[in-house]
């Protein structure tokens, strides 16, 4: 591999890592209904702003050893990894594209799959402003690469959009969300309308064991997001594969 690769690769990757960085203060912040931007960020613990060096993503969790540098309050490993999270999707998706420019706003799509993904298993909610972020970094990257991915896009969304209207109609009360209706749209932005088709059968899939576990439990929701951010990623990895194999 020439050296320009190893390049691309690690631009991709301190792209991602820093994008995963900010990932995590929309995990935090976003359900709350605070400002991503003021204040700095802080210990939740001990209010001690942090210093830049203790806001090297992966590094510094590892150098302070999981534990806040003031009160030493254990620091979840939810953020080295949501941040270890944003390198592989960036790298993943300039991969995927052979590291084309464009292929920065698809990676920066994913991370917020991935953000919408934690804040739906932790508070089963899925906030409007990230999910339209998604939906937009994935229009203008897939108009600028595949524009049959851009005409999936709407396809689904309509699809969607009028599965809604009939299912709302016909049980008398409000079926799927418009949170569902801009996710379809952000995966036919991904993956095309066959791809996005086989992300929520496998989702789907994944998601019946974790339903059935909960739901013994008491649990009556399944965040179903996670899984369909597996679904997608599935898909963009073994798509071709899979499509061969369904003789499609």
């Amino acid at each position: 591999m020439s050296g320009v690769f190893w390049l691309d690769l690690l631009f991709f990757g301190l792209i991602g890592l820093a994008v995963g960085s900010f990932a995590n203060v929309l995990i935090v912040r976003t359900p709350q209904e605070k400002s991503v931007i003021t204040p700095a960020s802080h210990c939740p613990s001990c209010q001690m702003p942090l210093r830049f060096w203790h806001n090297i993503p992966l590094l510094s969790w590892l150098f302070l050893r999981g534990k806040c540098a003031g009160c030493a309050s254990p620091i979840s490993p939810i953020y080295p990894l949501v941040e270890l999270g944003g390198l592989l999707l960036f790298v993943l998706a300039g991969w995927l594209a052979s590291f084309h420019p464009v292929a920065l706003l698809t990676g920066a799509a994913l991370v917020m799959l991935l953000t919408l993904s934690v804040i739906d298993a932790r508070y089963k909610m899925v906030p409007d402003s990230i999910n339209f972020a998604a939906l937009f970094l994935a229009l203008i990257g897939s108009g600028l690469l595949v524009f049959e991915h851009l005409q999936a896009a709407l396809i689904l969304a309509g699809l969607l959009a009028l599965l809604r209207l009939g299912l709302s109609t016909l049980l008398g009360r409000e079926a799927l969300g418009e949170a569902d209706i801009i996710l379809g749209a952000v995966l036919g932005a991904l993956l095309g309308l066959l791809g996005a088709l086989q992300a929520l059968f496998v989702g789907a899939m994944l998601a019946i064991v974790p339903a059935l576990v909960l739901r013994a439990k008491g649990e009556m929701e399944t965040p179903f997001i996670p899984f369909l951010f597996l679904g997608a990623l599935v898909v963009l990895i073994w798509g071709e594969s899979i499509a061969r194999l369904w003789g499609l």
